[in-house]
């Protein structure tokens, strides 16, 4: 099984790397669609990852169970484990699009406001040791391009623009806090779901084992 885990996760690679390949080399496609592969491919990487990681003691629980007393396979209890182990990625999957569904929500709220393609800069001036942000800011650019970026707005005006950029410099301590905060409930969210989901399983894994034990012994003893 392990070398089946590793064909899993390498898979799962494979399809991350496609869609940016296609992004890179493909002319004519969209760029969201591509994105929308990208984000998919991640998260079923991201699924893959956390399903290979269930104890190994909780995985070979479960593949006992698929082996009656008498070393026979049973077909029916295998399916019912591969039903069990689909139901984590299920779950999983689950709680990646709600984390995916609000991160964009996010993205689009910040891309109403801000280049999003600017946001690497900032966060560099930012980690620079750099004492005064806006010098900083305008080392790079930042300034000049966030205020073209503004103006090329056909409702905005030039002083508008100008406003603009100064409110977003007097605020972005509280956007970078609220994207910190959103980041960590996305992380804790996951996690939450992710234990949550492994509990679940290893009580069916169980309650299924000691059911085949008492039906196995049953049988063995008529």
């Amino acid at each position: 099984m392990p070398s089946n885990n590793q064909i899993s996760i390498t898979l799962s690679c494979v399809f991350l790397v496609v869609p940016i390949f296609i992004l890179l080399f493909t002319q004519g496609l969209s760029f969201w669609l591509v994105l929308l592969l990208v984000v998919l491919m991640t998260i079923n990487l991201c699924v893959e990852c956390l399903t290979q990681w269930i104890p190994a003691s909780l995985r070979n629980q479960s593949y006992a169970n698929c082996i009656r007393l008498d070393g026979t396979h049973s077909n029916r209890r295998s399916s019912l484990e591969r039903r069990a182990m689909t139901k984590i990625r299920s779950d999983l999957w689950a709680t990646f699009l709600i984390v995916t569904f609000f991160v964009s929500i996010g993205a689009f709220a910040l891309e109403s406001q801000f280049p999003i393609k600017l946001v690497p800069d900032v966060v560099s001036a930012a980690m620079d040791g750099s004492r005064d942000f806006k010098p900083a800011l305008k080392e790079r650019g930042v300034d000049q391009q966030f205020f073209d970026w503004s103006e090329s707005d056909a409702n905005r005006s030039n002083e508008d623009a100008r406003e603009r950029q100064e409110r977003i410099w007097m605020t972005w301590p509280a956007i970078v806090l609220l994207g910190v905060v959103v980041f960590s409930g996305c992380i804790a969210l996951v996690r939450f779901a992710y234990f949550r989901t492994l509990q679940e399983f290893a009580f069916g894994v169980q309650a299924r084992s000691e059911q085949y034990l008492n039906l196995d012994i049953g049988r063995l003893q008529g």
